[in-house]
């Protein structure tokens, strides 16, 4: 029939009024699915379940993509650590293929070769090959913690998502009442499990301290081996080195015994040299890669502040932004619907148009939107009362 604009106006009746007047709003803006929707038509307290379980699904979307595109960005700017560690294993390859050549073309007696020249060769493309296997250990330390630093941020957010969604649904607005509002809420709960997240957060731990070792050992291969290419007189006393592995002290011999190598101390001494400032280099750059990592973890809202967002990325946040309107709105219009004092239906509908309007609310940007949708509301339900 239709409603007596005078006539009394009761609670369920004023629940309705307001549940259809957000629902409106959400088809308008298509805030929640069709199947949604169908469960939040039949009552406030489901409408206010669906609408906290998309914000806080929305919220938790938003974080994960912006946290994985800015990971990237993040660790592609770190990255830029390995050109510089394959760029010295180059330089190595380059330096050692031109001293294969100057042997090549120089005439070694078979004394020399032994004392010297074949064990040093050995030595140095040994020592190429253990920089080239630290490039790539250090690659994929570097991928680990890229893989580790988006679960732990993942872990944040669904710990977040959770307790947000706690909160929310720790109101009167959050007590289910009817089955259908249990059901619902059992679902929206069991959405935000983090167990995953954090399953997959201490796989991501093991696979970097893994990798993180790998690089270590490495690191002091080449250490080792920078210590047998240096002057015994500038060893730390505690260098234990095996006499046989000792390549410089059978550089310093051979060079005294054959004149055909002199010809080679100059390139000899150059590739000594560049062993030692690889492993610096390279102890450096770790080092520096740690810190970074460091600093990215302790500081992830830094590093994963949006500063560009794509069209899907801002499409979200605009959808997040009215269902964040949303929210408040239903909580405090909830008061109106119990209030005794609005038992007259002039008085509910006036005072419902000025919660919408107020000012400074935090629906304040949708106020506009919510009038419109309570229009059509109230055109609906005078013929439903």
């Amino acid at each position: 029939m239709i409603i007596n604009r005078n006539h009394f106006i009761a609670p369920r009746e004023r629940e309705a009024l307001i549940s259809l007047t957000a629902i409106g709003y959400i088809e308008e803006h298509g805030l929640l699915t069709r199947t949604q929707l169908d469960d939040a038509k039949k009552s406030l307290q489901a409408l206010f379940l669906r609408a906290s379980g998309e914000e806080t699904m929305l919220r938790k979307l938003i974080d994960v993509l912006k946290t994985t595109r800015h990971i990237h960005h993040s660790f592609a700017s770190i990255s830029g650590t390995l050109a510089g560690v394959s760029k010295s294993v180059r330089v190595l390859e380059e330096k050692l293929a031109a001293l294969r050549a100057r042997v090549a073309q120089t005439a070694v007696t078979a004394e020399a070769n032994t004392d010297f020249i074949g064990p040093f060769l050995s030595f140095s493309q040994r020592f190429v090959q253990e920089t080239a296997a630290y490039t790539e250990s250090l690659s994929l330390y570097l991928a680990a913690r890229e893989q580790m630093a988006r679960a732990q941020s993942i872990y944040l957010i669904a710990l977040e998502a959770r307790e947000r969604l706690r909160q929310r649904l720790a109101g009167r607005l959050g007590q289910a009442r009817s089955e259908t509002e249990v059901r619902i809420k059992d679902e929206i709960v069991s959405t935000f499990n983090y167990g995953e997240a954090e399953i997959a957060l201490e796989t991501t731990r093991h696979d970097a301290e893994v990798t993180r070792r790998n690089v270590q050992d490495h690191l002091r291969e080449i250490q080792a081996m920078c210590r047998v290419a240096t002057n015994p007189a500038l060893r730390d006393r505690l260098d234990d080195v095996d006499a046989g592995e000792d390549i410089f002290v059978r550089f310093t011999d051979a060079l005294a015994r054959h004149d055909c190598l002199a010809t080679m101390k100059e390139p000899v001494l150059e590739l000594f040299k560049l062993y030692h400032h690889s492993h610096g280099m390279f102890q450096l750059d770790y080092q520096k890669l740690n810190r970074a990592f460091e600093t990215l973890m302790d500081n992830v809202d830094v590093y994963f502040h949006a500063k560009e967002e794509d069209r899907d990325l801002a499409a979200k946040r605009e959808k997040l932004r009215k269902i964040e309107g949303l929210i408040p709105f239903l909580e405090q219009a909830a008061g109106l619907a119990t209030d005794d004092h609005m038992d007259a239906y002039p008085t509910f509908s006036r005072q419902l148009s000025a919660q919408i309007s107020e000012r400074r609310a935090p629906w304040n940007h949708i106020a506009e939107d919510l009038l419109r949708a309570k229009v059509q509301a109230e055109a609906e339900i005078s013929t439903r009362l």
